[in-house]
């Protein structure tokens, strides 16, 4: 918890940056020319070998920069950011994004006006016109289902990690990120957990944010990307999921993860080897993943019977074979 005196309506900022030094100036410019003037900018470096620290310190003077000694990931080192900043509100924001002078202002009005824990921009590409209509939700075993033909109950299950915007109490409440995922993954338990909580979160329709899209986490699927999900996914489903519900889908899930482990061997084996790291890593901390999953079923005032009422009712996974192939053929 912050030991900082809390300043009633100001907004902290906080960027969690690793080798991002490229999209700072776009963002921070942004950031600096609004509007609504009550902001704090935290930037939590997490041991970049770039020079974006010295970029932020000879270009952007009035950032305070944490400095991480080593990489740490997001959520523990975006927890740091918001251990050492003093708004009683706080913005989560990628580094690789910038949006127009009324952005803040917009979103913080919204806010004040209705009654949401975690509200988000509408997001669109750098090179883009058009919004991007990515309803994120999950399926029963938890895999991503994107690309949905158009907005519906399903474009609520959780937010990516580019811009939410939430007040500290309700995020300390929440418990906010777990220091326990490295990355990926950690923004669909902290919204599975708040809708289990009974909070509400939404977009603003009207405010949009430009986002390149692997500013620090890189493009592409490689091991790590694989390795993450599959450490994250588990214990997010372990975590949230009741006793019974969870007897139900873990036989699911782990078939699920044979059959993918298998196919991958003869395209990249370390990748499906990926697959039993992530097991592996859950079984070495299940003791603290079964105390956070106490927590959270003690004070839970949803049930699941709800929570799937949110989910994709199909596979995530063939969904998204079929987003592949049907977009390729298009082309």
């Amino acid at each position: 918890m912050s030991l900082l005196k809390i300043e009633k309506n100001l907004i902290s900022v906080i960027i969690v940056n690793w080798n991002g030094e490229k999209w700072f100036k776009d963002c921070l410019f942004s950031l600096y020319n609004q509007t609504f003037k009550k902001i704090e900018v935290l930037v939590v470096d997490n041991n970049s070998s770039d020079k974006s620290v010295e970029y932020l310190e000879k270009n952007f003077p009035k950032v305070k920069i944490i400095k991480n000694k080593k990489n740490v990931g997001l959520s523990t080192a975006f927890n740091i950011g918001v251990e050492k900043s003093k708004g009683e509100y706080i913005m989560l924001l990628n580094n690789d994004t910038f949006f127009k002078k009324d952005f803040v202002q917009k979103l913080f009005t919204f806010y004040k006006k209705h009654n949401y824990s975690v509200i988000a921009p509408i997001e669109k590409r750098f090179d883009e016109k058009e919004k991007i209509k990515c309803n994120t939700t999950i399926d029963i075993t938890g895999s991503p289902a994107y690309y949905l033909p158009n907005f519906s109950r399903w474009d609520k299950f959780f937010y990516l990690s580019v811009c939410f915007l939430f007040s500290r109490n309700d995020y300390l409440a929440s418990k906010g990120l777990d220091d326990n995922y490295f990355m990926y993954y950690e923004d669909v338990d902290w919204f599975w957990r708040l809708s289990l909580l009974g909070k509400k979160f939404t977009y603003v329709n009207d405010v949009i944010i430009s986002h390149a899209g692997g500013g620090s986490s890189g493009k592409g699927l490689n091991y790590n990307t694989f390795l993450w999900r599959n450490q994250n996914c588990l214990q997010t489903l372990i975590k949230n999921y009741s006793f019974l519900t969870l007897v139900f889908v873990l036989p699911i899930y782990i078939v699920q993860n044979l059959i993918e482990a298998i196919a991958l061997i003869f395209v990249n084996p370390k990748i499906s080897k990926s697959y039993i790291q992530g097991w592996i890593f859950n079984i070495k901390n299940i003791n603290k993943i079964i105390k956070k999953r106490k927590w959270v079923q003690d004070h839970r005032v949803v049930s699941d019977l709800e929570i799937f009422k949110k989910m994709y009712p199909g596979s995530g996974k063939l969904l998204l074979l079929y987003n592949y192939f049907f977009q390729k053929n298009e082309k």
